[in-house]
């Protein structure tokens, strides 16, 4: 009988700590490294032999802001996951978990945690510009067995958990539980007012049970209904339940706002200022409650996308000076961009139009009415559109370049080139690329790379890719035709590409370190993130000069290179870039 069931030989191992490579051997058995072995050659009897030559082996990458929990019900082997390295996810982030659940399901749009439900929402609710409905369980639900063949019928964390056993995954699950949710079962639909204290009781009942059912920890996503509408003594009630059992304070920091209407009175400064305001909450709450806190997709999150180096700067030095001070915060970058979709086509900036005019060709043929085109201009100048608001962003239409139109003169441009060239306002130069050619495609220009390789450098900045799990065929029916964000598939791909080989910020030991020890250490995580003896076998095999994501804003749907070998919990579930249809990921519930 062999002596290993696996055994990886000839590799360059990256233990995970941060220190240097070495050539070596690791040699699995059951779920657990029985052994890493130094030296080029290892003469162990293994079931499985695989050869790493000229090749690295890691610790499996955990992504700590994911919204992969509910998803993994219906895509339990989480392709784009797996095949991009990450053997553990941290889940509900952002406010929003699958449960607890009452007599409603989900929170309004756009909630986070139901988004890839996009299609189930707009058929039963259809709505102009914003959703203002829960909706109920029995709706939902018979809707959802139509398409499924099965109800949501779990009402606890714990309930979900069960499911998601029964079912199986690939990849390890680190659950929180979110606040939104747990406002709205309290609440229900009276959520837009501040709590009162017999319902921040039951509000924090909610946290303990949660917690009880092996959550790690609280989430909140400020920016978001209903969480928008809690006042600090909630989020420190709640906390502070989350801190009894030991628990993490995740929080997607109140940055923007509401993402509803925004008025002219709105600038970036204020966003900004906003911003600054909203991490000063999560520390003070990280300060009164004893809990750690992580900040969510913190380069962004900077209020205004962090476009000079001293924003950058200012940002960093609010955590450096909590964390001297002894608060445990820490925070999470997303590469390339965070969101949970993309789409393409520039007619998605005014979706409540083109759902009004009913198809792309009948909203070119709409704008050609001076009345309708002043009615969008007037509307979107209000800010009742958040997705398109000047007040906000004046400096949209620089942002976004056109890469498909019929019109050729446009080909290659941002928006606001297009506008000089027409010698018209931002607005009415998006109408007339849209009449010209209403699937006119773009991409979104990313802000300053340099400010950005700031947060990645800081010794406490982890990576989350911010999306579901997915196969490589999801879509949406329903404008604006979502498709999943290309961080879906090669989010950590792009990581290493960027960081570690283009610009060389980080040295790939380094990289490795924030994604696999660093996560581990402050999720608790007992035994994951190195690769060490009595370790749990989570393994990835990367060649780092090759090591890139495929898919792009246009095109997202694609797995990366590079990473040829995933193992969870001992189990190949990526072999030669390819899944193998095992499921051997855990919940890891809280300890």
């Amino acid at each position: 009988m062999p002596e290993y069931d696996i055994l990886i030989k000839n590799g360059s191992i990256v233990d995970g700590t941060g220190d240097a490579a070495y050539e070596g051997a690791v040699a699995v058995k059951g779920d657990r490294i029985v052994s890493v072995l130094s030296g080029k050659d290892a003469s162990c009897d293994a079931a499985t032999v695989i050869d790493a030559l000229g090749l690295s082996v890691t610790p499996g990458f955990i992504d700590v802001h994911n919204h992969g929990d509910l998803s993994i019900l219906y895509y339990p082997e989480a392709d784009g996951f797996v095949r991009q390295g990450i053997t553990t996810f941290v889940a509900s982030n952002c406010g929003t978990s699958p449960g607890p659940y009452g007599e409603y399901i989900g929170q309004p749009l756009p909630s986070t945690g139901t988004w890839f439900q996009y299609d189930i929402y707009s058929e039963l609710e259809p709505y102009t510009f914003y959703p203002e409905v829960l909706i109920k369980r029995d709706v939902f639900n018979e809707r959802h067995e139509g398409i499924y063949g099965w109800v949501i019928d779990w009402h606890t964390m714990g309930g979900f958990f069960k499911r998601v056993e029964k079912e199986g995954l690939s990849p390890n699950y680190v659950p929180l539980v979110g606040h939104s949710s747990i406002r709205t079962i309290v609440m229900g639909p009276d959520s837009k007012r501040k709590a009162t204290r017999p319902e921040i009781e039951a509000m924090t009942a909610q946290v303990r049970r949660a917690m009880e059912d092996g959550c790690r920890g609280l989430s909140v996503g400020r920016d978001y209904e209903p969480a928008v509408y809690a006042d600090l003594e909630e989020l420190i009630a709640c906390a502070k339940a989350a801190s009894d059992y030991g628990g993490i304070y995740a929080c997607h920091c109140l940055t923007t706002g509401l993402r509803k209407a925004r008025g002219r009175g709105e600038t970036c400064q204020s966003r900004a200022q906003r911003a600054t305001l909203g991490r000063l909450e999560a520390i003070e709450i990280g300060r009164r409650c004893n809990i750690p806190v992580q900040i969510s997709h913190m380069w962004w999150s900077c209020g205004s996308d962090a476009k000079t180096e001293d924003e950058a700067r200012e940002c960093l030095e609010l955590i450096d000076g909590a964390r001297l001070e002894g608060v445990d915060v820490s925070f999470d970058v997303c590469p390339p961009r965070p969101g949970l979709f993309t789409t393409p086509w520039l007619m998605g900036l005014l979706l409540p139009w083109l759902k009004i005019s009913g198809s792309p060709e009948s909203f070119a043929k709409a704008i050609e009415m001076r009345d309708f085109r002043e009615e969008i201009k007037s509307t979107v100048l209000s800010g009742k559109w958040y997705r398109l608001n000047p007040n906000i962003t004046p400096d949209w239409a620089a942002l976004l370049r056109i890469v498909g139109c019929k019109d050729e003169r446009f080909i290659n441009k941002t928006l606001s080139q297009a506008a000089e060239s027409l010698e018209m306002e931002h607005l009415d130069a998006l109408l007339e690329v849209l009449a010209a050619d209403p699937y006119t495609k773009v991409e979104y220009e990313s802000a300053s790379n340099s400010c950005k390789l700031m947060f990645y450098s800081h010794p406490e900045a982890m990576i989350g890719v911010d999306t579901f799990a997915l196969d490589d065929k999801w879509e949406c029916r329903y404008p604006p035709w979502y498709l999943p964000n290309e961080n879906s598939y090669g989010g950590f791909p792009h990581y290493f590409r960027y960081v570690v080989r283009e610009t060389k910020t980080l040295s790939f030991e380094e990289a490795i370190r924030k994604v696999t020890s660093l996560p581990a250490k402050k999720f608790k995580l007992k035994d994951r993130g190195v690769l060490r003896s009595g370790a749990y076998a989570d393994i990835v095999i990367i060649d780092v000069d090759r090591v890139s994501e495929k898919g792009n804003q246009l095109t997202p749907r694609r797995y990366p290179v590079g990473i040829d070998y995933v193992i969870i919990n001992g189990v190949p579930v990526v072999s030669n870039n390819r899944h193998t249809g095992e499921r051997p990921g855990k919940i890891l519930y809280r300890e």
